[in-house]
């Protein structure tokens, strides 16, 4: 299984403080099943430019390497960003460096507020620029789109969406999660790992509940989007399952 959200790198946002616990959370999240995990360090357009993170990102990602001595029982990590949305994005003409590596496909934080006719339109001028984005941690926006239709205008882009394993494993957002799954609408999964006190890698757990609740069809779905989101094909085709 990918992870596609997970702030591993030491140092680099309020994830990881080290490189110790960095390892640890790699250790972890390998023996849970996961083969590769997607580092997407918090990215704020106000607060550095695209090129001060991306070095610092590199350094961060550098010193991981260098403590790793060589072990194969660790994920694949592929280096991206959790890019927070922002006004003009869609005209960023630097966005593109802060995809996922080798691919089109930009994890993208939208804001918490109740979304505007704008920011969705700024969201389908990424998607013209030939990017994918990955809507992060879908659940957490709903309640910010009360008697909207903004969760089902940004659906009905060529997006895909990410739910976080917590809103699967605790009760709260449960059935709503497990019904985007079921009807092919959360598209991939991530842990959204910071530290192991707190907010540890926990995709395993949701993983077994998805297949408690919905059978393992929907798991091979899950890992089938993520290893095509990851070539140079990105564009989101339908599901393949049928709605049970």
């Amino acid at each position: 299984m990918i992870d596609f959200h997970s702030h591993i790198l030491p140092q680099m946002d309020d994830g990881s403080n080290d490189v110790n616990e960095s390892l640890q959370m790699l250790n972890l999240s390998y023996n849970m099943g996961i083969d590769t995990m997607i580092s997407t360090s918090h990215y704020y357009v106000e607060h550095e430019s695209i090129d001060a993170f991306l070095k610092k990102r590199e350094e961060a990602y550098r010193l991981l390497l260098s403590n790793i001595n060589g072990t194969d029982a660790l994920p694949n990590i592929l280096l991206g960003a959790e890019v927070a949305f922002f006004t003009g994005i869609s005209r960023e003409k630097d966005i593109s460096r802060l995809c996922i590596e080798n691919t089109k496909c930009l994890l993208l934080e939208m804001p918490f507020c109740c979304w505007s006719s704008l920011i969705i339109k700024e969201v389908q001028g990424l998607t013209t620029r030939g990017i994918t984005p990955i809507i992060a941690h879908i659940e957490k926006f709903f309640p910010y789109q009360h008697k909207t239709n903004r969760i089902d205008e940004l659906l009905n882009l060529d997006v895909f969406v990410q739910a976080n394993a917590e809103s699967i494993i605790q009760k709260e957002c449960r059935r709503l999660v497990l019904k985007m799954i079921r009807n092919g609408t959360v598209h991939l999964l991530g842990s959204d790992c910071h530290n192991m006190l707190d907010r540890p890698p926990n995709l395993e757990y949701a993983c077994k509940m998805i297949e408690k609740r919905l059978g393992s069809r929907f798991l091979k779905e899950i890992d089938h989007n993520g290893r095509r989101c990851l070539q140079s094909n990105t564009r989101r085709v339908p599901s393949t399952l049928s709605p049970v």
